[in-house]
């Protein structure tokens, strides 16, 4: 089997992820085909030292941190995130490298004849991100990683990485997402994220809403975990658990420019229980990153309750050093182009407020496309309060996609000036016609359309 051929059969398989009716599939969501497909191929994840990192917000950036400062530290470090920008290779990494074409065909040659079996067995057919769950740990296995570092897909409790027995696990920020789902409330959400919580196994906690945060500190109590807990200014007075460490925030970040003005990177200061960081310094910009890479530390402290020994310089080179692509990501400067995958109320919330305080420009022009299982009009009024024309288009081959009219329907009396161009690419050449060289153009809404405009821009 070749690469092509590789990937063909795996998008044979139920992509959830680009199905129109995602929420009701998604509750049809159960561990026992994953289970049964890794006991077939050997339980390989049982051989792997997991950080498992659910949450509404961020979890792909903690982990893409967590991951970068382990490989500094001299580990090597896989890293299993969905979902990709460009190439499925990236969901695969080992120290920062995606996994190779061939190595995607030999494994999926390897693990072919296990799903074929489970997938006539009573629990149904293997899903897309099974496939690709197992293709991860068996990699992540024969290649004797040290740590894999390991992002939840979608909740907690019955996603298919939850069969793990991990050294830590990391909670990002959670948020009402996934409603038809996961539930209705925080306490509802948090419930469901909070499975990934094992008995004895430490945890590191970002700043919660105070419903999620009281489910989090309770499963915890109740498995003897202690908690390293990501504190912001507002709540460092607060009282917390006997057993709860910290790892907060003494000072706002700053922004890092180049000779052009432009921002590259932010520095900040943060002090845990065992150590305090002076000026470490992350190429992402916005105070969410701000809290993701102190979440990341949080999970370091974690690490280093279990006994393993990570220098204090591999934290700095690791953040530093860290590649995530499509989170605030500039690439023009005139006029300026920034991509971000902003798919929520409080992400696109997040994403604004970084472009207001981190950039100057004339005039701001808005690339949106959303998935139909979003909050249209809480994300409309975000961005109609930060862009001065907005464009609305579609990401081909997805059903789960929202048209670009109903985008234009919903947000016509909020947006001053919006358009609608179906094709992304055309809607990003439009834009450039359009904009002058102090302006700014903001492609954002889906990681699916962040990765078409990777493409466009090469």
């Amino acid at each position: 089997m070749n690469y092509e051929a590789a990937l063909a059969y795996i998008e044979a398989f139920i992509d959830y992820e680009r199905s129109p009716d995602f929420s009701r599939q998604a509750r049809l969501y159960n561990l026992n085909r994953i289970s049964l497909l890794l006991k077939r191929l050997g339980n390989p994840h049982d051989r792997l030292r997991v950080i498992h990192i659910a949450g509404s917000k961020g979890k792909g950036s903690t982990a893409a941190f967590v991951a970068s400062v382990l490989t500094h530290a001299g580990y090597k470090t896989g890293l299993f995130t969905s979902p990709h920008l460009i190439t499925p290779r990236e969901r695969c990494r080992i120290d920062g490298e995606p996994i190779s074409e061939a190595d995607v065909a030999f494994y999926i040659d390897k693990i072919k004849p296990a799903i074929e079996t489970v997938s006539t067995s009573e629990f149904g057919r293997v899903s897309f991100f099974e496939i690709y769950t197992a293709l991860a740990f068996t990699y992540f296995a024969d290649k004797a990683t040290d740590f894999a570092v390991i992002e939840v897909g979608l909740g907690g409790r019955l996603d298919a990485t939850n069969v793990v027995k991990p050294v830590a696990t990391v909670i990002t920020p959670i948020g009402l997402e996934h409603i038809t789902i996961l539930g209705e409330t925080y306490t509802e959400i948090a419930a469901e994220k909070a499975e990934i919580i094992k008995e004895g196994c430490p945890l590191a906690l970002a700043p919660q809403h105070p419903d999620a945060r009281a489910v989090f500190e309770r499963v915890a109590n109740e498995r003897n975990v202690s908690i390293v807990e990501v504190k912001t200014d507002e709540a460092i007075h607060k009282p917390i658990s006997r057993d709860v460490g910290q790892a907060h925030r003494l000072s706002t970040s700053q922004l890092v420019q180049n000779t052009d003005g432009l921002p590259i990177a932010q520095q900040f200061d943060v002090e845990t229980d065992s150590d305090s960081y002076s000026q470490l310094t992350i190429p992402l910009l916005g105070h969410h990153q701000f809290v993701n890479a102190t979440t990341a530390i949080a999970a370091i402290e974690c690490l280093k309750q279990k006994g393993y020994t990570i220098p204090k310089n591999s934290i700095y080179a690791g953040f530093k050093n860290v590649q995530w692509h499509g989170r605030i990501q500039r690439i023009m400067s005139s006029p300026l182009v920034v991509l971000d995958g902003a798919h929520s109320a409080a992400s696109m919330a997040a994403l604004c407020l970084t472009l207001r305080e981190s950039f100057r420009y004339t005039r701001s022009i808005f690339i949106v496309s959303l998935m139909k299982d979003k909050n249209l009009k809480a994300i409309g009024d975000i961005v109609s309060k930060t862009a001065d024309t907005v464009i609305a288009t579609q990401v081909s081959e997805n059903p789960r996609v929202m048209a670009a009219e109903a985008i234009q329907d919903a947000w016509s009396g909020m947006c001053e000036k919006i358009t609608i161009c179906p094709n992304p690419e055309k809607a990003i050449a439009r834009a450039l016609a359009s904009a002058s060289p102090t302006d700014l153009i903001c492609i954002t809404g889906s990681l699916y359309l962040v990765g078409q405009a990777l493409e466009f821009f090469k």
